[in-house]
This record gives C-alpha cells, sequence and structure tokens, in this order.
C-alpha cells in the first residue's frame, strides 16, 4: 500500500487589462511570486469568453476595458459561471459613484491603480483562508 500526498491546488487568476505593462507586471508578480497559474485577456469581451471556458478563482479586472467595460465583465461572469470567483477591480476611477457601481455589478474588493500588487495577492489569500 502506498500513500498518496494530498493534492495541491493551484489557484487561477485571470487578468484582464488592456493595459499591456500592466497586465504583463501583474501576471509576472502573481505567477512567479505567489506561484499562481495566471491568463490574461486584453479586453472585457474575451475576459468573459476566457472565464467561461476555463473558470478561474480570482478576477482581477480593470472597468475601462474595450469592447465590454469591466461592469458588464463581472456582471456576465456572474451570470454564466455556476461559482462566482473572487472579482477584484483594479481602476484609475476612484470615489464612490464608480465604487457604489463596482459593488453593483459584484466585485469583492475595488482598488485605484496604482494598486499594490501584495494587497492583490492578501485579497486571494483571505479568501483561500476562508475557503471562499
Amino acid at each position: 500500500m502506498t500513500a498518496t500526498a494530498p493534492a495541491i491546488r493551484t489557484v487561477s487568476v485571470l487578468i484582464v487589462e488592456d493595459n499591456r505593462d500592466t497586465a504583463d507586471s501583474l501576471s509576472r508578480f502573481l505567477r512567479l511570486g505567489c506561484g499562481y497559474r495566471v491568463a490574461v485577456a486584453n479586453d472585457g469581451e474575451q475576459g468573459v469568453r476566457m472565464a467561461v471556458a476555463d473558470p478561474p478563482d480570482v478576477i482581477v479586472c480593470d472597468i475601462n476595458l474595450p469592447k465590454k467595460d469591466g461592469f458588464r465583465v463581472a456582471r456576465e461572469v456572474a451570470e454564466n459561471l455556476p461559482v462566482k470567483p473572487l472579482l477584484i477591480a483594479v481602476t484609475a476611477y476612484g470615489g464612490d459613484y464608480p465604487l457604489a457601481h463596482a459593488e453593483a455589478a459584484g466585485y469583492d474588493h475595488y482598488l485605484v491603480k496604482p494598486a499594490d500588487p501584495f494587497e492583490i495577492e492578501a485579497f486571494i489569500e483571505d479568501s483561500l483562508s476562508r475557503g471562499s
């Protein structure tokens, strides 16, 4: 009889960001620094397609995106997936008005750019520790 090691589950993160430098640097941090599996979509339409095809644990999404804004991305992902991923908005829009819209769309967290990648990691790890 051989003992099998428990399966280690890798966290999957989808970054939806049209600024390629921002997407690349956050992707590298989350992949290399945190050990997460990371995919990148460069517009909202592609982000929804990718999320539906391979549901991620976490979506980090800009609000001002081509083809579909981040509010629509969050709503469509929540409507089309059996389990809502952790949704983190990272945007240049600050203030109460966009925050209220992000919360209404289903975002769990809202950060204004430039966002601290360690804060994003903390949101993900907190969510994992709570089992959500």
